[in-house]
């Protein structure tokens, strides 16, 4: 079997790494469409699978004198103008595998705990096709 270090799979915006991650995630799913009739055997629901879907999250910590693209900073303004993201999610090196498509930020969180450092977090919500691709 083959890992990856989890330290590899980082977010980028096109070719800019996002500023300050810690953790990222990845989710894909289909809607499940109720396909149960009067003949579906031993009432037993039956599903058949619909459009799909994908959401990224990433969260890191808070670097407030980042402001170019892949700060905070620049997610904020892109949701505000409703810019798509070219997503690559990821490794970077050469020859490494990334899932990529393009999504829409649909949420900024800015956190600054009690004796903690301050965080963020960036949801973005996948349209259209999610792909595999190389490096």
């Amino acid at each position: 079997m083959s890992v990856i270090n989890g330290t590899l799979v980082v977010l980028r915006s096109g070719s800019t790494t996002i500023v300050g991650q810690t953790d990222g995630s990845l989710s894909a799913s289909a809607d499940m469409l109720d396909a149960t009739t009067k003949d579906s055997t031993a009432k037993a629901k039956e599903f058949i699978p619909g459009e799909t879907s994908w959401t990224v999250s990433v969260s890191g910590l808070y670097d407030p004198a980042a402001t170019a693209a892949g700060s905070v900073s620049g997610a904020i303004t892109d949701l505000k103008a409703g810019t798509a993201w070219t997503v690559k999610f990821g490794q970077t090196t050469t020859d490494d595998n990334y899932w990529t498509g393009q999504a829409h930020i649909s949420g900024v969180t800015l956190n600054g705990p009690k004796n903690d450092l301050a965080s963020y977090t960036v949801e973005l919500q996948g349209t259209a096709v999610l792909t595999e691709a190389s490096n």
